[in-house]
């Protein structure tokens, strides 16, 4: 390799430049490095923020998309290939991630990516996917009627999990700690869990809600970042989940509901923004998105 005189920044002058600074402290060691490349890779820079919004907007349109084509008749894989369709229609170079698209008792297992079962009329399912775009990745999920309607007791556990994901949602301020939208979330899904009976004591909401709310997002799906203090430049998600197999210890009408509901929230000076809010998430606009025409199958 050699020192091209002319140019400052090749690749000579940039090892240099990080030899020196490395060895202004002999005590730096690999724990030391791995901070630092974490702690510049967890703020995003203007022009990183222009990928990761373009990444997150195909997979809005591909969430969308998805929820005007979802037919109680189809499987787990076709789910999956419409969202994928999607992503690399509006110009996703790849997918984020293996898509999650779990229906029925699926909806239960937190990495479920087999993606194989023929829906039921009756089922959920839960659609985690999220594009890549020029390296960076969205990740979003939506949590779906397979027949375009809620039951009751869909409904019910759907309107906590959106309960404590905005709540979540609201902490996530510049100067509050990273795990500060997980404890906001775990407020409400304690409360409400035991206001319906599906748990006698507080402390058991762990066996329905057993993952953290959040991680930072960026050129992986989970990134680097240090794991403290939010700052400006932070992209987090926010991702509460309650998950109810057959043969827990509660009313067997709970059995097989799984909900997650996932966002890509942007850490600013101010309030967060939320980059995937484009995606509806209330139980009525999703049913109100659920009864329109799709170009894909014209189902109505």
């Amino acid at each position: 390799m050699r020192d091209d005189a002319g140019d400052k920044f090749d690749l000579f002058n940039l090892q240099a430049h990080f030899k020196k600074g490395t060895e202004r402290n002999r005590n730096n060691d690999n724990v030391r490095i791995a901070e630092c490349m974490a702690l510049l890779r967890q703020i995003k820079t203007t022009e990183e923020l222009v990928l990761l919004r373009k990444a997150i907007d195909i997979s809005n349109h591909a969430h969308i998309e998805l929820m005007r084509a979802l037919d109680s008749t189809m499987t787990e894989y076709q789910t999956q290939a419409i969202i994928q369709y999607e992503f690399m229609k509006n110009g996703a170079e790849a997918c984020g991630y293996p898509s999650i698209c779990g229906a029925g008792e699926n909806t239960c297992i937190l990495h479920y990516v087999s993606n194989r079962k023929p829906m039921e009329r009756n089922d959920l399912i839960v659609v985690d996917a999220g594009a890549e775009y020029h390296g960076y990745t969205a990740d979003i999920t939506r949590t779906l009627p397979a027949n375009g309607k809620f039951s009751s007791e869909q409904k019910a556990i759907y309107d906590i999990v959106l309960e404590a994901q905005l709540a979540g949602i609201k902490k996530c301020k510049a100067g509050n700690e990273f795990r500060d939208p997980h404890k906001a979330a775990v407020v409400v899904i304690k409360k409400r869990l035991k206001e319906l009976g599906i748990i006698q004591r507080e402390e058991d909401y762990l066996k329905y809600f057993f993952h953290g709310t959040s991680h930072y997002l960026g050129l992986d799906v989970h990134d680097a970042g240090l794991y403290g203090a939010l700052d400006p430049g932070n992209v987090i998600t926010v991702e509460p989940g309650i998950y109810i197999p057959a043969g827990s210890p509660c009313d067997p009408k709970w059995w097989n509901i799984g909900v997650r509901i996932e966002d890509d929230i942007l850490i600013t000076d101010g309030e967060p923004e939320n980059l995937s809010g484009a995606v509806p998430k209330t139980t009525a606009e999703i049913e109100a998105m659920m009864a329109t025409d799709s170009y894909l199958n014209g189902k109505r």
